[in-house]
């Protein structure tokens, strides 16, 4: 009967974290609240696996032990999530990716006794946090330090689930190095310091993203953005409109190192900008022309609030870019 009820529990709160919490949300025009909304669930998940495995050592019961260990595997999948969102990615095969992996690590906890279950719930952890070490280090977002922070905090615990199981398969679950380094209060110290070095990767992230929000001023003739937004959002979707600004202002970097963000596109000095970037983003890139075409001039539609003098002082400090 308990286990019954444990399975039963599991099954409910990861569904309802991960389909009524994210699912309803995707694809809206903010993916920075996105963001933010899968980055508190997987912050509060982990802290509960901790609150979770606490009371499992004072109590006992396969109850809590089985929400400890989902909720540890399903902090670093929203996390995947969250950077994909922010990235301008569906999540949606993510999503039913993380909540399986769950169900598997909740049945195994649940019908396999200790150390089996721990190895497969390491090794469920391992894979989640190498994943989203892989979603970072592949994300076309600014600024890219937090995004490295989260990327090397998150290789760095999955290589540590897998040395946890190695060094307990060959050294024994009993031995002197497994209890200094790998047992349940060593993990938990370690994963306190990997969520707070996260966390503060996250509070840097939200404070650039405020600054980039601000008016922006550039050289007239020089921003490339999308064009009428509202016609093509209809068209293409919010994540695919997100992609197509990734891209834009990859190709603008890809042209002139110093390109910088604006709203819908990117700041570049170079000669013919709105030629250059289309052409670039055609041939690179893979755009459709009807996808070029969405292309416009900013200053011309009036969508960048222009500044002449940034052009000079660049050229001043750097040299003319041609």
């Amino acid at each position: 009967m308990e286990l019954s009820w444990a399975l039963l529990a599991v099954c409910a709160a990861v569904a309802s974290v991960v389909a009524f919490v994210a699912l309803p949300r995707i694809g809206t025009p903010a993916p920075m609240t996105l963001f933010l909304r899968f980055v508190a669930v997987a912050g509060v998940t982990a802290v509960g696996s901790s609150a979770m495995y606490s009371i499992y050592a004072a109590a006992g019961g396969i109850l809590p032990l089985v929400l400890g260990d989902v909720a540890m595997v399903l902090a670093p999948s929203l996390l995947v999530m969250a950077v994909a969102t922010l990235d301008g990615r569906s999540v949606r095969t993510m999503s039913a990716a993380a909540l399986s992996l769950s169900l598997i690590v909740a049945i195994v906890t649940a019908v396999v006794p200790l150390p089996g279950s721990l190895v497969v719930k390491a090794l469920a952890l391992a894979v989640a946090c190498g994943v989203c070490a892989w979603v970072c280090a592949r994300a076309r977002i600014e600024p890219f330090g937090p995004i490295r922070v989260i990327c090397v905090t998150t290789a760095a615990f999955a290589l540590y689930c897998v040395a946890r199981v190695a060094v307990g398969v060959v050294a024994g679950w009993e031995s002197v190095l497994y209890r200094v380094a790998f047992s349940f209060a060593p993990a938990t110290v370690l994963g306190g310091v990997a969520v707070v070095v996260i966390g503060a990767a996250v509070v840097r992230l939200r404070v650039a993203s405020s600054a980039r929000r601000q008016p922006v001023a550039c050289p007239a003739g020089s921003a490339v953005v999308v064009g009428d937004w509202d016609l093509a959002s209809a068209a293409y979707g919010p994540e695919r409109m997100r992609g197509l600004v990734a891209e834009l202002r990859a190709a603008a970097r890809d042209l002139d190192p110093g390109a910088a963000d604006v709203p819908r596109g990117a700041e570049l000095s170079v000669a013919e900008a709105l030629t250059g970037v289309g052409q670039h983003l055609a041939v690179a890139y893979g755009w459709k022309p009807e996808e070029v075409i969405l292309l416009v001039d900013g200053a011309a539609t009036a969508a960048i609030r222009t500044n002449p003098v940034r052009v000079w002082q660049r050229r001043l400090r750097g040299g003319t870019r041609t």
